[in-house]
């Protein structure tokens, strides 16, 4: 493994958490090609393109706390050559009142290649898991509790409707 390759692309993802907490589109989406592919955690299933993605940040940030952080839990980084990918636990926390964005943490996972010397992002992934007996969301309140619902009770315990 190149650490420094490793290191750089750490930094890449520091960087793009900042740039969501200070809401800049231009940092948020300056690793994102023309060729970039998202499956988001939110509607539509997939975005095509850094214009596409763009645009669903500008959508998407109005409906976020006025204030709030962006956290990282559990980066891992693997790179080989030209090509890397990433994966880590995302995290937004309101700052003053409690905001829907601050309830679960999303699994991030994200495919780099080397473009005239410069990590860009081929694709990115991002998720929630779903309860399978309720097809609903299965919040990851805490990451370091790996939970699961109560397949003999579908419908039971606390994450049993998404809350």
């Amino acid at each position: 493994m190149n650490t420094n390759d490793s290191d750089a692309i750490r930094g890449l993802i520091t960087a793009w958490a900042d740039a969501i907490t200070a809401r800049d589109i231009d940092g948020i989406t300056g690793r994102y090609t023309a060729d970039t592919v998202l499956f988001d955690a939110i509607p539509p299933y997939k975005t095509i393109g850094r214009s596409a993605i763009r645009q669903a940040w500008i959508d998407c940030l109005p409906h976020f706390p006025e204030r709030f952080t962006t956290d990282l839990r559990d980066v891992v980084v693997q790179v080989s050559g030209d090509v890397a990918w990433s994966h880590f636990l995302l995290h937004f926390t309101p700052i003053g009142a409690e905001h829907p964005c601050g309830q679960t943490w999303m699994r991030t996972t994200v495919a780099w290649r080397r473009r005239s010397g410069a990590w860009v992002v081929e694709h990115e992934h991002v998720s929630l898991p779903f309860n399978p007996m309720t097809s609903q969301t299965w919040f990851i309140r805490d990451p370091a509790v790996v939970d699961m619902p109560d397949f003999t009770c579908a419908g039971d315990g606390p994450n049993a409707q998404g809350r």
